[in-house]
C-alpha cells in the first residue's frame, strides 16, 4: 500500500515538472516589448524629424507611446531624443497624435487619461529648436 502511494506520488511529481517546463517554455512574462513606428514626418524645411512609436506591453508592463525628435537626415546613428514618454493599459494608436503647427512649434495631442513620464516644452538636441505644444483630450 505505501509503495503505491509513494509511486502515485513521484508520478504526480513527475507529471507536474513537465508541465511546468512546458508552460515557462511558451510563456513570454518578461520578454522584450515589440517597438512599432506610428508615424514619421520631417518639418516644412526638411530639417528636423519627429518619429511617434509605440511599444507593445507584456504580462507585467503597459503598453507605452513615446515621441522622439531628432534631425530629418539621422541614419540611426544619433540618438533619438525622447520628448513624450507615455503608457496606459490600453493604448489605442489615436491616443496620441502631433501635427506641425508652424516651423518651430509642433502641436501634440493626446488622450487625457494617459500617464505622462515625460513632458519636454521644448528640444535640447535638435537645431533649430522645437517648441512644443499639448493639448488633452
Amino acid at each position: 500500500m505505501i509503495k503505491k502511494i509513494l509511486i502515485g506520488i513521484l508520478l504526480l511529481g513527475i507529471i507536474a515538472f513537465i508541465v511546468f517546463t512546458i508552460f515557462m517554455a511558451n510563456f513570454d512574462m518578461f520578454g522584450d516589448s515589440i517597438k512599432t513606428e506610428l508615424k514619421t514626418e520631417c518639418d516644412s524645411k526638411g530639417l528636423r524629424k519627429i518619429i511617434m512609436t509605440k511599444i507593445a506591453g507584456n504580462a507585467v508592463t503597459n503598453a507605452g507611446m513615446t515621441i522622439y525628435a531628432t534631425d530629418c537626415e539621422n541614419n540611426e546613428e544619433k540618438e533619438l531624443e525622447p520628448i513624450f514618454i507615455t503608457d496606459l493599459a490600453y493604448l489605442k494608436n489615436s491616443d496620441m497624435k502631433f501635427e506641425w503647427k508652424s516651423f518651430d512649434t509642433l502641436v501634440i495631442r493626446y488622450n487625457k487619461e494617459l500617464r505622462i513620464f515625460k513632458q519636454e516644452t521644448e528640444s535640447k538636441t535638435v537645431n533649430p529648436k522645437i517648441i512644443f505644444e499639448y493639448i488633452a483630450e
